[in-house]
């Protein structure tokens, strides 16, 4: 998270002070010793936000506006916490975050990440501002498509800006569907906002798979999902509009993805990369299974955000090994 302010679950890891960039070193540098790249993940949770993450703060969205129930907290209250009125950004709340995006951003760099990717989906911040359902400002944030685009663009390009296009991504969710979103025209929306993004010359833009939000019959905590409101056309929900107004920069999508599934995925080109999360948690050699094709071992959902070890060790390999930490 790029600030208090933008922190909406316990134990979230920061990167809005020098002694957190200075934390993310050897964890950057573990990733680097087996080969891999780090992208960091800045998020702000805007209007999810509840006061005993936020310090106290109200939420900051594109509106004023109330999510009806509790936050889900992973545990840390047992009912969860009551939303609040989210408060409006104004003009400096705006600058405000951009300066807290790009000072996460150098420190990823500082860190020894490759690069950083602004998190744009979700139903968080910059979520408020793209879908029409949510934004009902008035002013030059809000309304025409353009105006609703303005803001969540001015960050990337901040954040591009002050590291690099190149070691700047954003992540995308067209057709979520949690936290009251419901934009009228999502593939005209993300086909938009993906053709802007592709001008910028960004690392990569990581789209989630529709089976994972209006198709899925989940969400992240394991409840199930009521999508009977939903009524958008079987031909629209696909990735494939936003893969082709990203002419030029790399591809990646998530989301319920398998083997089987992410390569189908490659070789049609609708994507140019897969991300897997869950299936890694229970599976140490996930991609020796995925390249021998092996079969994946089902992740322990309910451990999922919970504090300790529980579900993410004691997993065995194919040949029997217990996965071990480094």
């Amino acid at each position: 998270m790029p600030s208090i302010r933008g922190r909406g679950f316990p134990r979230t890891p920061g990167l809005f002070a020098p002694e957190q960039a200075s934390a993310w070193k050897p964890i950057v540098a573990a990733v680097h010793d087996k080969g891999g790249k780090f992208f960091a993940q800045p998020w702000h949770v805007g209007r999810i936000g509840v006061p005993s993450q936020t310090g106290g703060l109200r939420p900051l969205a594109s509106v004023e506006t109330k999510l009806p129930g509790k936050h889900e907290l992973f545990g840390a209250l047992e009912d969860g916490e009551k939303y609040v009125p989210s408060q409006a950004m104004s003009e400096g709340d705006m600058e405000g975050a951009i300066g807290e995006f790009v000072a996460a951003a150098r420190g990823a760099v500082e860190a020894g990440s490759e690069g950083v990717e602004i998190h744009g989906a979700n139903g968080y911040l910059l979520d408020t501002f793209v879908h029409s359902n949510i934004n009902t400002r008035a002013d030059q944030y809000g309304g025409s498509l353009e105006n609703r685009l303005r803001f969540p663009l001015r960050l990337v390009s901040g954040v591009a800006e002050a590291i690099g296009a190149s070691r700047t991504a954003v992540r995308l969710a067209p057709f979520h569907v949690l936290k009251g979103f419901r934009d009228a025209n999502p593939v005209e929306t993300f086909t938009a906002y993906c053709s802007a993004l592709d001008a910028m010359g960004l690392a990569y833009v990581h789209l989630v798979e529709p089976r994972y939000d209006v198709l899925g019959t989940e969400n992240a905590y394991g409840e199930k999902k009521d999508n009977t409101e939903m009524k958008h056309k079987e031909e629209d929900l696909t990735l494939w509009p936003f893969r082709e107004a990203l002419r030029k920069t790399t591809a990646i999508g998530a989301g319920g993805y398998d083997g089987d599934s992410a390569r189908q995925a490659l070789r049609e080109g609708r994507v140019d990369l897969v991300a897997m999360g869950r299936w890694f948690t229970s599976n140490p050699d996930l991609l020796r299974r995925l390249v021998e094709g092996r079969e994946l071992v089902k992740y322990d959902r309910k451990s999922f955000y919970t504090e300790g070890m529980e579900g993410y060790l004691g997993w065995s390999t194919v040949d029997g090994e217990p996965g071990r930490r480094r």
